[in-house]
C-alpha cells in the first residue's frame, strides 16, 4: 500500500510540474484519474471515449512524465 502511495504522489508531482507540457485534454484526464479518483469508466462516460481510450492515454501520458523527468530532471533538483 505504502508503495502504492508513494507512487501516486510522484506521478501527481511529476504533473504539476510538466502539466504544462501536456495538451489539455491528457491533462484533464489526469486530473479526473489522479486528482479527483475517477474510474476509467466514469471518465469515459464524461468524454464520450471508452475506457480503453482513457486508459492508452493515461498508460502514453505517464510514460511521457517519465520521459520528462528524466530528460530535464526538475523533481530530482528539487529533492537536492
Amino acid at each position: 500500500m505504502l508503495d502504492r502511495t508513494r507512487q501516486r504522489q510522484h506521478q501527481l508531482r511529476l504533473l504539476d510540474l510538466y502539466g504544462a507540457l501536456l495538451t489539455e485534454h491528457q491533462r484533464r484526464i489526469l486530473h479526473l484519474a489522479w486528482e479527483l479518483d475517477w474510474s476509467y469508466g466514469e471518465i469515459a462516460h464524461r468524454e464520450g471515449v471508452t475506457r480503453t481510450a482513457v486508459y492508452d492515454v493515461v498508460r502514453r501520458t505517464t510514460t511521457n512524465l517519465d520521459d520528462y523527468e528524466r530528460k530535464l530532471g526538475l523533481e530530482r533538483a528539487q529533492r537536492v
